[in-house]
């Protein structure tokens, strides 16, 4: 991804802003590669908050769970959500390479929001700009494309909405 794309996005200028967002970028990446690796649940959640994502209270994160690694604040977590291990959760597409592809697929940096209470199984892709509600459940291997309504069952690819989720009575028996 060329620098000054990125520079551009997070209003920094000049080599100052080169030094400043390269720095940045390789505390970071050096922040990912000790989350992949640890083995401790409540340090990878720290030091995926010091990445720069934004993590609520009571958030689960399971190993070798990937988070964009250009635009990590652009992604939210909310409270007492479970990311299960493997996942994926990206906030921006862009094409890397030089090609004509990229005049019909032009970066795209869009927030990726995930509710409270939601419970990702492992194994989950979650493409860029998606909204997943509170107290859903993302089933195993889903590739979330389009955004999740509250309190519903998804899994395939691309997720499909597999059943509402009644929690009406949860705590009433």
């Amino acid at each position: 991804m060329p620098a000054d794309e990125v520079l551009e996005f997070y209003g920094l200028k000049g080599f100052t802003g080169k030094i400043r967002y390269g720095v940045t970028f390789v505390w970071r990446f050096m922040l990912d590669k000790l989350a992949f690796f640890c083995f401790v649940k409540s340090w990878r959640t720290t030091i995926h908050r010091m990445r720069g994502v934004k993590i609520g209270k009571g958030v689960y994160i399971g190993h070798e769970v990937l988070f964009d690694r250009v635009f990590t604040d652009q992604i939210s977590i909310g409270d007492n959500t479970s990311i299960g291990d493997r996942t994926i959760i990206t906030a921006h597409e862009n094409i890397p390479s030089n090609t004509l592809l990229k005049k019909i697929y032009p970066r795209k940096i869009m927030p990726t929001r995930i509710g409270k209470g939601v419970w990702i199984m492992p194994g989950v892709i979650i493409a860029p700009g998606i909204t997943i509600g509170d107290e859903s459940v993302i089933a195993t291997g889903a590739v979330v494309i389009k955004d999740v309504p509250a309190r519903c069952l998804v899994a395939g690819n691309p997720a499909k909405v597999i059943k509402e989720l009644d929690l009406g009575d949860i705590g009433n028996e």
